[in-house]
């Protein structure tokens, strides 16, 4: 029997893009996945290395958490606000090929976040979903140059169904779909792979001091900076997410400690009362020193109404003569000065005008 064209018996009917792969792929096995999921990239060293070892030898199989949500069942992100959806429940075990990319993504994520404990939210990841897509592995670029990262995309819809991750969703300005553009690490990230808080903070003070030591401090605060500006240039923001906020916030609570508070809370007390001692110093030092300018302001100044007396200059010219011992001298100033004790410096004119008066000069 001769083949018949449906498109000719149905015109108003036309194949689709599933169709034509399905076509051309015909008489040829279906692809299951096109790339294992595997860590591409390069990671820092210090402690993203120390993460991202953690997660590779992390056992998917025996987590918990992801155990607890697979008898739930897994909610699609496209039905999150559907109050009628009821996820279906699942078997415990997880395949292999989903284990792999969870842990791939777990490791991509370590290896691109930010470990400053300066910023303002920290555990943020540095880079867009798309690159860490590309660091699973799992990126691929069509030939007409659309790029499709699905098995990435649902790795991360679990990771943040099981808390691991805080993802700001919104619309994607080149393609108009709604893509993950901010992602930021939980704590439940590092405790559910075993890693302590303690650690975790250890760790980040072991960053800060290797910053400090290298003169990096200045330089990751400029960074944090530059990406902050380019998040609000391109309408990133959470200002007005104040869950998310509130969230973050309470995550950086979780990174300092309270012991750390406390100290550093001590330090400012201890250099703040050794600011106010200086400053009460260097006011005590500026009272002495006016003290001390004015002392010699008002010797010049007698010094002066000496030169401009009379009777200082005709005492000066009668006691250097040589009419004169000079034992004389010593010995009228020093009778007067019994006799009248203060007088040479309260009125000078007349203590020279008895001087005079005495040694018959006048």
């Amino acid at each position: 029997m001769a083949s018949v064209n449906t498109n000719l018996l149905f015109p108003e009917s036309r194949t689709t893009r599933r169709g034509e792969a399905n076509a051309k792929r015909r008489g040829q096995p279906k692809i299951h996945r096109r790339y294992a999921p595997q860590l591409s990239c390069a990671v820092p060293r210090g402690m993203a290395s120390k993460v991202v070892a953690r997660m590779q030898s992390h056992d998917w199989h025996r987590n918990q958490d992801l155990i607890a949500l697979r008898r739930v069942g897994y909610i699609p992100y496209t039905r999150r606000n559907d109050p009628h959806f009821k996820p279906k429940p699942m078997r415990v075990s997880a395949r292999s090929e989903s284990c792999e990319a969870l842990n791939a993504l777990s490791m991509a994520l370590a290896a691109n976040c930010d470990y400053n404990p300066d910023s303002d939210y920290p555990f943020e990841i540095m880079a867009p979903f798309e690159q860490i897509a590309a660091a699973m592995g799992q990126l691929h670029v069509y030939e007409n140059g659309r790029k499709s990262y699905d098995s990435p995309l649902k790795a991360l819809s679990v990771q943040e169904q099981l808390e691991y991750v805080l993802v700001d969703h919104d619309k994607d300005t080149d393609s108009g779909q709604n893509k993950p553009l901010r992602i930021w690490l939980s704590e439940k990230f590092f405790t559910s792979r075993g890693i302590a808080v303690e650690e975790i903070r250890q760790w980040l003070g072991q960053f800060r001091t290797w910053a400090i030591k290298n003169g990096l401090t200045e330089s990751l605060r400029k960074k944090y900076e530059r990406h902050l500006l380019r998040i609000e240039r391109i309408g990133l923001d959470i200002k007005d997410k104040h869950s998310l906020r509130n969230r973050l916030k309470q995550i950086k609570r979780w990174v300092v400690s309270p012991d750390l508070t406390a100290r550093k809370q001590a330090k400012v007390s201890m250099l703040e009362g050794e600011l106010e001692k200086l400053n009460r110093q260097n006011g005590e030092r500026l009272d002495a020193l006016l003290d001390d300018t004015d002392g010699n302001l008002r010797s010049l100044a007698r010094a002066k109404a000496k030169r401009q007396n009379p009777y200082y200059q005709a005492y000066i010219a009668w006691s250097t003569s040589a009419r004169v011992m000079p034992h004389q001298v010593n010995t009228l100033e020093q009778t007067l000065s019994q006799e009248q004790p203060g007088l040479r410096h309260s009125d000078p004119e007349s203590y020279y005008r008895l001087l005079l008066e005495r040694a018959g000069a006048l």
